[in-house]
């Protein structure tokens, strides 16, 4: 007994039998919650949706809070962009998608513009943009590879203008 089991250790500390393990591509998933969206675009009562929404940008007045705004209206056209793929409304969901980093833009604009004039902007605003730019990078890279080929080259472009706004936040430190 004491033979067999030396001859086993002996066979797999030489490595002629070796465990097999799969190793999986870690991919690391950025910790940034997407709001739920609410009304959909192609709800029929989503034109008071908007009209809110504008009355909102007209009234906030500081541009801290206009840029917290902006990120937070992204972050919703970003869901609504998801849950239209999902529902196969590709067409719909590119130029939701398409806004919902014009928006975006709008917050970094607005972000640099006020620390331009002299303003300061509190850290946590640069980390949190940093995170919701780091979510949608993610998030269009993933609805990438679910559109069909002829919305691709609006996602495409979406992606160029997240990795650009990217490198606009940077200089904001």
């Amino acid at each position: 007994m004491k033979y067999i089991l030396s001859v086993i250790l002996l066979i797999l500390s030489m490595g002629i039998v070796q465990p097999v393990v799969a190793i999986e591509p870690v991919v690391e998933k950025i910790d940034y919650a997407l709001p739920y969206p609410g009304v959909l675009p192609d709800h029929p009562l989503y034109f008071m949706k908007r009209v809110r929404d504008a009355v909102l940008e007209m009234v906030i007045i500081e541009p801290v809070r206009k840029s917290e705004f902006y990120i937070l209206q992204g972050d919703k056209r970003l869901q609504m962009g998801i849950m239209l793929v999902e529902q196969k409304k590709f067409s719909l969901a590119e130029t939701t998608i398409s806004k919902a980093e014009k928006y975006m833009e709008k917050a970094i604009v607005g972000l640099t513009t006020y620390k331009a004039s002299g303003g300061v902007i509190p850290l946590y605003v640069i980390e949190r943009t940093e995170k919701a730019l780091a979510k949608h990078m993610e998030v269009l890279q993933e609805l990438l590879v679910k559109v069909p080929e002829d919305q691709k080259k609006g996602i495409a472009s979406s992606i160029e203008l997240l990795a650009r706004i990217q490198q606009e936040i940077k200089a904001l430190k």
